[in-house]
């Protein structure tokens, strides 16, 4: 019974720590048509989210985009999430929730661990971010 309770923390301990959480929040003057394009330019550009409906990080960057993540393509990693896509966050080698993986015709061009802002995406994938 104690081995068993040993091995479902330390598996749970191993599961959140690939979990960041450095969070902020957008600005409020961040208006959701400015973020609609912003989230789909991400998609055209062939960047995916990589996370886990436990991470709170994840969570966190779900909030910041509000409505317009309906436009994220994001792969949920977890076993038993909603829609899991566990083999494909292994072939990527996901290591930590949210990894941003910039993608060209399915070759991996470029990541990003963690939590990220709206500045740090638009840098990694090219799309403009007009914060107001």
């Amino acid at each position: 019974m104690k081995k068993e309770f040993l091995i479902a923390l330390s598996v749970f301990i191993i599961v959140l720590s690939g979990c960041t959480s450095q969070t902020t929040e957008q600005s409020p003057q961040t208006s959701s048509a400015n973020l609609d394009s912003f989230a789909q330019c991400l998609k055209e550009k062939g960047v995916k989210m990589y996370g886990s409906y436990i991470c709170s990080a994840c969570l966190a960057t779900k909030k910041m985009f509000g409505s317009s993540f309906e436009y994220v393509e994001e792969i949920e990693c977890h076993p038993k999430g909603p829609n899991p896509q566990t083999d494909l966050c292994l072939k990527r080698d996901i290591k930590k929730t949210p990894t941003w993986i910039l993608e060209k015709e399915g070759t991996e061009i470029n990541r990003l661990e963690g939590y990220q802002t709206f500045e740090l995406l638009g840098e990694f994938s090219g799309c403009p971010f007009d914060g107001e």
